[in-house]
């Protein structure tokens, strides 16, 4: 499997994980009778619950960009040092972007220049196939 690919799939983990632990955050706050209902109730969410539900769907979002650019890239064989480098690049920041966006940490607007140096990993997989 190319790096490119095996980046992916850990991404898809880390999503994964992600929306396990939201869905279990959720339903805690909503109580069981929600969780097993059609969800017709929005739920209402805050603090540290509502940044996991929203770092799960940024991160869904930002996979979906990450996957359609790193497949094609993979399956075309244009695996070079900048795409890997590039994969290794968005996972890494994803990660970072996971764990300020659900700890609340602000400092130095670490989830922000986590998110753009991830887009920025995502643009070097991108690049040798243009």
């Amino acid at each position: 499997m190319s790096v490119e690919l095996s980046m992916l799939m850990w991404s898809g983990v880390l999503l994964l994980v992600l929306i396990l632990a939201s869905a279990v955050a959720t339903d805690k706050v909503m109580g069981f009778a929600w969780g097993i209902s059609n969800r017709d109730e929005v739920p209402t969410l805050e603090g540290w619950t509502a940044r996991l539900a929203r770092t799960s769907k940024n991160h869904l979002e930002n996979t979906v960009i990450f996957g359609a650019i790193a497949l094609p890239v993979s399956v075309a064989g244009i695996s070079t040092e900048i795409t890997v480098l590039g994969a290794q690049i968005f996972l890494g920041a994803r990660l970072v972007h996971a764990v300020t966006y659900i700890t609340g940490i602000t400092f130095l607007s670490i989830r922000s220049v986590a998110y753009f140096v991830g887009l920025a990993g995502t643009v070097m997989v991108l690049i040798p196939a243009l």
